[in-house]
């Protein structure tokens, strides 16, 4: 006779449940983003002497440390989350903006106006999309498209900007105080919602 605990065709016994894998928090991904732009923004402003170099290595770093942040953040989303993609797009692209203008920091103000530019509105116009693809009421859409309008603000504001880089450098450490501190709060709000529809995504 078959042992009962050892027969998975036997009626009484209880299949054992796959373990689901934790996803990570989305108020921890936005709190993740609000340090490294804060940090970015600060060490800008207290910066003095905003050559073209110093904007290019403040933003090749930017790009690099917000890649490896966004890329590992994005893994740790579920498959199924629209985030994921997001973030990992934000992330390839962050990645070949920042390593290109840190092997050419030499390049100057040139390379310096035309990858922020590049980069400002690849990620900004992504935020807005897939923001706007979300249902209405989702608290992420309402994020996405504002920190994704602001991208795109500053890539457009420095496209129509004189080849001055302290002008170009205040505009960068300007939009990632603003963007830091607006994701601290979305993180905030994401983390104690104060109805349902804001906190869909834990």
């Amino acid at each position: 006779m078959a042992r009962r605990d050892l027969n998975p065709h036997y009626a009484g016994v209880v299949a054992a449940q796959p373990r689901q894998t934790p996803t990570l928090p989305y108020y921890v991904v936005s709190a993740i983003r609000s340090v490294t732009l804060l940090i970015t923004g600060l060490v800008i402003t207290f910066t003095p002497g905003h050559s073209a170099r110093f904007g290019l290595v403040a933003l090749g770093i930017l790009g690099v440390v917000n890649a490896v942040g966004l890329g590992l953040v994005a893994l740790g989303l579920s498959t199924r989350e629209t985030a994921r993609g997001l973030h990992l797009w934000q992330a390839l692209v962050s990645l070949v903006v920042g390593a290109l203008v840190l092997a050419l920091q030499e390049a100057g103000m040139i390379l310096l106006l035309w990858a922020l530019v590049f980069w400002a509105l690849l990620v900004g116009v992504a935020e807005v999309f897939y923001g706007a693809r979300l249902a209405r009421g989702d608290a992420l859409r309402r994020d996405w498209i504002t920190q994704g309008s602001m991208t795109v603000v500053l890539g457009l504001v420095v496209l129509f900007q004189p080849a001055d880089s302290v002008a170009v450098v205040g505009f960068l450490g300007a939009w990632a105080i603003v963007q830091g501190v607006y994701m601290a709060i979305a993180s905030v709000a994401l983390r104690f919602p104060t109805t349902p529809k804001d906190h869909p995504h834990d």
